[in-house]
C-alpha cells in the first residue's frame, strides 16, 4: 500500500473576484491580507505586453485602454464556458485566464510568507453552478494550486465578521461585487455558522453599472457629434475606465465630470468628451439593478422562513456596496444600519483564510455549515399519453440543503421488460427538463422481470467541496452504477489539458513578474548577497514568518521601488538601511528587524 500525504506548506484564502482578487492567511490567530508593495487588491486583469510577456493586475489594467486586443478583464463572468478568449495572437479558455490570476496570487503569497504556497481555499459566488465551480478548480490546478475547498463568498464573509461569537443570531450577508451579486441568510449559534439560504445573480455587478453609465454618456456624445464611441475598442475602453472612476467618486461627491481629450475624430477633426454626471442622475440609471438585488434578498428571506425584523445583523460585502443608493435601499428594507466594520473588498478573502486555517487544524473561529446553491435531480417520466412519455425534472437534493448532503429517491422502470435506464442528472429550479442544466448522464443495465425488479433507487451524495456522486441501484438484483459529477464536469479532455498546461507554463516561465517553480520564494531574497548570509532560512522549514518579518520584506520591496527617486546622500542612506535590514533578517533578530524597519519606514515617508 502506498502512503499518501497532503501537500505541505501554508494554506491561504483566495477571493477570486471579477474586478479585483485578494489573498489572505491567518497569522498568529488573526486573518490578514497579503499585499505586494503595499497593494492589497490585485486587479483581475491579464494581458500580453508589447514584448510578448504575460502581465497581470495593475500592469495589465494600465494597458487595457491602449491594447484591448491584448488584455482580458472580468473573466469570471465567462467561467463555466470553454469558449476561446483571444489574448494577443493566442487564445485561451476562461479557466486558463483565471489560472493566470491565481498564479499571480500564489506567487504574491509565496513572496510575502517566504515559503512556496500550493494550497488554498477559493471563494465563488453562492449562485455559481457546478460547472462554474469545477472550472474554478481546474483554474487552480493549472496555476499549481490545490483547491482545498471551494466555499461561497457570502459564507466566507460571515466567518470574518462573527468568527468568535456564540450568541444565537440571524445574519444577512449582502455581497454586491464587480461581476456578481449574492445574498445569504445565516444562522449563528453555539459557534456553528449555518447557511439557511442563498440567492443571487451571476450576471449582476458593478460592471453592469459601469456599462449603464457608459451607454448614457455614449448616447449623449453620439447625439451631439454623430459618432458612436462604442464602435472603437480603444475609445470604448477609455470611456469605460472614466465611467468606473466617476462611479467611485459619486459615492462621496454629488457631481463629477467625465473628460477625455482626443477620444474620437470626425471629418479629420479631433473630438473631445466632456460630460457632467450628478449622483441623482447616476442613481436613476442604476435603480433597476439595485431593485433586482432587493428581489433576491426577499427570495432568500422567504427560503429561510424569516422576515427582515428577525435579522440581527446586515453585513455588506463587495465594492459596489459603497454606492449610497445601495445603503439607502437596505436601510429601508431592514430598518437597521448595515455593518461595514471590515473593508468590503477584503472581507471575503479574510473569511476564506479563516476557513483555510480551520482545514489546517487551527481553531480560529466558528464551524461552517454551508448549503448548495442549486437544486439537483434527474430527468424522470411523470405521465404517459398517446404522444409518449412526458418527462420532467425530478428534484433529489433541493436548493439550500446543508452540506454535505445525501438523499435517495426510488423510481420505477417504465415497463417490465426494460433492460436499461438512462440516469440524466440535471441542475436547476424548473420542472421543464430543457430549462435546467445537464451536468451528467450514464446508463444502468437492468435484469428485467417486473415486480420488485422494476424498482430503481437513485442516491445523490454532495460533498463539502461540491463533488456530486450519483449512484443508481436495482435493489432486487444488486446491480449498480455510479457517476462522479466532479469528473464529468471537467471541461478539458486529457490532450487539451496537456496543451493548456504547456501554453501556460511557457507564459509563466517568460514572465518577469512570476516566481519560477524551480526557485521557490524565501526570505533569502531579502538577505545580504555575500556568502556568509546564505544559511537556510528558518521560514522554509518552520511556521510562516511573523507579521514583523512579512512587513520587513514589504518595506524592502518599497525601498527597491524608491531607489529610482533618490540620489546623492539619500541614495547612500537608503542603501545602508536596506543592507542593515537584510542583515537583521539573516540573523533572525526580531529586535533589530523592528528597529531598522522603523528607521527605513521613516526614511521612505520623508523621501516620497
Amino acid at each position: 500500500m502506498t502512503e499518501t500525504t497532503e501537500p505541505r506548506g501554508p494554506i491561504v484564502g483566495i477571493d477570486l473576484g471579477t474586478t479585483n482578487s485578494v489573498v489572505a492567511i491567518v497569522v498568529d490567530g488573526q486573518p490578514r491580507v497579503l499585499d505586494e508593495a503595499g497593494e492589497t487588491l490585485l486587479p483581475s486583469i491579464v494581458g500580453i505586453n508589447p514584448q510578448g510577456q504575460l502581465v497581470t493586475g495593475v500592469a495589465a489594467r494600465n494597458q487595457l485602454a491602449a491594447f484591448p486586443d491584448r488584455t482580458v478583464a472580468s473573466i469570471k463572468r465567462r467561467m463555466g464556458s470553454m469558449e476561446p478568449v483571444p489574448l494577443g495572437d493566442q487564445s485561451f479558455t476562461p479557466p486558463e485566464i483565471s489560472a493566470m490570476i491565481l498564479r499571480k496570487l500564489r506567487d504574491r503569497a509565496g513572496r510575502a510568507l517566504g515559503r512556496p504556497v500550493s494550497r488554498a481555499v477559493i471563494t465563488v459566488p453562492a449562485f455559481f453552478d457546478e460547472s462554474q465551480r469545477q472550472a474554478t478548480r481546474e483554474a487552480a490546478a493549472l496555476a499549481g494550486v490545490t483547491a482545498g475547498r471551494i466555499i461561497n463568498e457570502p459564507t466566507a464573509a460571515t466567518l470574518v465578521y462573527h468568527a468568535n461569537s456564540h450568541d444565537r443570531k440571524h445574519i444577512a450577508v449582502y455581497d454586491f461585487g464587480g461581476g456578481t451579486f449574492d445574498v445569504s441568510i445565516v444562522r449563528l449559534e453555539a459557534g456553528v455558522i449555518e447557511v439557511l439560504s442563498s440567492h443571487g445573480d451571476v450576471r449582476l455587478g458593478g460592471d453592469d453599472l459601469d456599462a449603464k453609465l457608459l451607454d448614457h454618456v455614449a448616447d449623449a456624445f453620439q447625439t451631439e457629434h454623430g459618432v458612436d464611441l462604442r464602435a472603437s475598442a480603444q475609445a470604448k475602453y477609455r470611456l469605460l475606465q472614466s465611467c468606473e472612476q466617476a462611479k467611485r467618486r459619486l459615492s462621496t461627491e454629488e457631481t463629477v465630470q467625465i473628460a477625455e481629450e482626443f477620444i474620437a475624430e470626425k471629418d479629420g477633426q479631433p473630438l473631445h468628451l466632456t460630460a457632467t454626471i450628478t449622483r441623482q442622475e447616476f442613481e436613476n440609471l442604476i435603480e433597476p439593478f439595485i431593485e433586482r438585488t432587493i428581489q433576491s434578498v426577499d427570495t432568500a428571506l422567504r427560503d429561510a422562513g424569516l422576515t427582515t425584523h428577525q435579522i440581527d445583523d446586515l453585513v455588506l460585502v463587495g465594492g459596489s456596496t459603497r454606492i449610497p443608493l445601495v445603503e439607502e435601499r437596505l436601510r429601508d428594507e431592514f430598518q437597521r444600519e448595515p455593518s461595514r466594520a471590515v473593508d468590503p473588498d477584503l472581507a471575503v478573502a479574510l473569511g476564506a483564510a479563516v476557513q483555510a486555517a480551520m482545514i489546517d487544524g487551527r481553531a480560529v473561529g466558528s464551524v461552517l455549515v454551508d448549503v448548495t446553491g442549486h437544486t439537483l435531480g434527474i430527468e424522470a417520466c411523470v405521465s404517459m399519453s398517446f404522444l409518449g412519455p412526458e418527462m420532467a425534472f425530478s428534484p433529489i437534493i433541493h436548493r439550500n440543503s446543508p452540506l454535505p448532503a445525501r438523499y435517495e429517491q426510488a423510481y420505477s422502470t417504465m415497463h417490465d421488460d426494460q433492460e436499461e435506464v438512462i440516469i440524466h442528472v440535471l441542475q436547476g429550479e424548473r420542472p421543464e427538463v430543457h430549462r435546467n442544466r445537464s451536468v451528467g448522464k450514464f446508463r444502468l443495465q437492468l435484469d428485467p422481470g417486473g415486480g420488485a425488479r422494476s424498482k430503481i433507487v437513485v442516491r445523490f451524495d454532495l460533498t463539502l467541496d461540491g463533488t456530486l456522486k450519483v449512484t443508481a441501484t436495482q435493489p432486487a438484483t444488486g446491480l449498480s452504477r455510479e457517476l462522479i459529477i466532479d469528473n464529468a464536469l471537467s471541461q478539458f479532455q486529457a490532450d487539451a489539458r496537456g496543451a493548456a498546461e504547456e501554453r501556460l507554463e511557457d507564459l509563466f516561465d517568460a514572465s518577469e513578474e512570476l516566481i519560477d517553480d524551480e526557485d521557490p520564494p524565501s526570505l533569502k531574497e531579502w538577505r545580504a548577497d555575500d556568502s556568509e548570509s546564505n544559511a537556510d532560512s528558518p521560514a522554509e522549514t518552520g511556521p510562516p514568518p511573523s507579521p514583523m518579518f512579512q512587513e520587513a520584506a514589504a518595506l524592502l520591496t518599497k525601498a527597491q521601488a524608491a531607489r529610482s527617486t533618490v540620489s546623492g546622500q539619500d541614495a547612500q542612506d537608503l542603501e545602508l538601511l536596506c543592507n542593515n535590514l537584510k542583515q537583521a533578517l539573516a540573523d533572525d533578530d526580531p529586535a533589530a528587524v523592528a528597529a531598522v524597519g522603523a528607521e527605513l519606514e521613516d526614511f521612505l515617508f520623508y523621501v516620497r
